[in-house]
């Protein structure tokens, strides 16, 4: 009976300890989908940092895939990021 316990136990703490791991490398995982930035252009290799992002970015600034320029010009009436105009539509 003591040893049915003592394998019944170790097999609750083996479990835990997978389950425990699983949930770390998922969250892990999420973690690193959020620090990926386009393969594009005007995008920075990696997110990071920027101080002074446009209005509209700043609640990207701990994580920006923008620079400071690219958010600033993004913003303009032309830019010279791919020649947008915000006047396309009308």
């Amino acid at each position: 009976m003591a040893q049915r316990m003592t394998t019944q136990l170790l097999l609750l703490l083996v479990w835990v300890a997978v389950v425990g791991e699983a949930q770390t490398r998922t969250a892990r995982a999420r973690t690193e989908l959020l620090n990926v930035c386009m393969n594009a252009k005007h995008h920075k290799e990696k997110p990071g940092p920027e101080d002074k992002l446009h209005e509209q970015c700043r609640p990207w600034k701990k994580n920006a895939c923008c620079s400071t320029n690219t958010s600033q010009e993004a913003h303009k009436d032309v830019s010279y990021l791919y020649r947008f105009n915000w006047n396309h539509c009308g």
